[in-house]
């Protein structure tokens, strides 16, 4: 079925009617998650590319993935058809894939090329998983083009402005899909590589006094914004410790409880999980530097927030947390709604997002990039502000 189809055209119109449906009422008519995936088709056409011409990069591909989550709850093909369409307009029939490029932000999309495999059964989307596989690790006739840290941590880009930088948003962006396709393809060496490379990250950016992780390491101790001791970064980043969390939530519900990195991870993530409570503002949001709520010009940060929303909801109901974080996270999942208003075309929009940004020096300098909504007319789209309503509504709602 392609996107041409009669089902999608009639997909398309009740998307338009929801959008209606939503704007007759404070409450929408379908459950949050829904509703805001049903806008996205909306909004951009033919595909999740048309909102910022992104390619094959996380920015599309994060989107894309919190669909995925709706679509396992609710299994309504249109969702499947949208992410199938932005997947087939880079992936060739040989599992080639166009406009690769080495960075982790590029290899989120590989999570696609797994679920697209999982639904579909075509092999050309395993064998693209394959392809980005191949780009990060090398092969013997093709070597990897991924810069490394001289004690062997993949830059966050291969480029020489990350030059030895290490992020914890890399370490979402890689490694949920590596221990999953190890899985598939029956390579448990890349579980080793995956756990490896999450506590080589860990032991420099996780801060175990606040029990939270500094957005970036620098291992030369070069940039601007690296302590020039211990090369970590100074601030708190809602959406890193986001990712972060959310990393740690996906990576343990697919490695195996007997690998010997298993309790070291799921230590640090229930340790996370203590830290992030404890980040969390009487209002119930995370605010954009999570341990200084009430510090000038902070800020409630919906991206992060429904991302920590998904990991210790998850984590609750995988059963590596305590049951008492699901109240955590309810009151998150609240907060987050009340930060969710009506777009111009009837579908929600998302208020109090932090655009994407890289490693910045200081708490002032997080504050002067300020919030946005998503979307706004005739303004840039923001893709992250989608990611942390779609992961949080996959868990929340029944």
């Amino acid at each position: 079925m392609t996107l041409a189809s009669p089902r999608f055209a009639l997909r398309r119109a009740h998307c338009v009617l929801l959008g209606l449906l939503f704007a007759c009422s404070a409450h929408a008519a379908a459950p949050l998650g829904v509703a805001v995936s049903d806008a996205i088709m909306q909004r951009y056409t033919p595909t999740i590319e048309a909102m910022g011409n992104y390619g094959w990069d996380h920015s599309n591909s994060v989107v894309l993935h919190g669909m995925e989550k709706i679509y396992g709850r609710t299994r309504d093909k249109a969702y499947l058809q949208y992410i199938q369409a932005f997947a087939d307009q880079f992936i060739n029939s040989d599992g080639s894939i166009k406009a690769l490029h080495a960075s982790m932000d590029g290899m989120h999309p590989g999570v696609l090329c797994l679920f697209l495999y999982q639904e579909t059964g075509d092999k050309k989307y395993l064998q693209a998983a394959k392809t980005m596989r191949d780009m990060m690790l090398g092969t013997a006739a093709q070597p990897s083009t991924f810069m490394r840290t001289p004690h062997g941590g993949y830059w966050h880009k291969s480029e020489p402005r990350y030059k030895n930088v290490m992020t914890v948003d890399g370490l979402y962006m890689a490694y949920p899909f590596l221990v999953r396709y190890a899985l598939v393809a029956n390579e448990p060496a890349l579980l080793d590589l995956a756990a490896s490379q999450i506590l080589m990250v860990s032991a420099s950016s996780f801060d175990q006094r606040h029990k939270l992780a500094y957005h970036g390491w620098d291992w030369g101790k070069e940039q601007p914004w690296a302590h020039p001791i211990t090369g970590n970064s100074s601030q708190f980043w809602s959406r890193a410790s986001g990712w972060y969390s959310m990393m740690l939530a996906d990576v343990l519900e697919y490695l195996p409880p007997t690998h010997p990195q298993y309790g070291k991870l799921l230590f640090l993530f229930q340790n996370l999980a203590q830290g992030i409570k404890t980040a969390q503002h009487v209002d119930g949001f995370w605010y954009d530097v999570l341990d200084v709520p009430t510090g000038a010009g902070n800020f409630p940060e919906t991206s992060g927030s429904g991302m920590m929303v998904y990991a210790l909801q998850k984590g609750v109901n995988l059963k590596l947390l305590d049951p008492a974080y699901a109240a955590v996270a309810q009151r998150g999942w609240q907060a987050l709604q009340t930060k969710v208003s009506r777009y111009q075309d009837g579908g929600p929009q998302i208020n109090s997002v932090a655009p994407g940004m890289g490693v910045q020096k200081d708490y002032e300098a997080y504050m002067a990039i300020r919030p946005v909504s998503v979307p706004v007319p005739q303004g840039k789209h923001h893709p992250h502000g989608y990611i942390g309503v779609l992961m949080a509504a996959s868990v929340m709602e029944k």
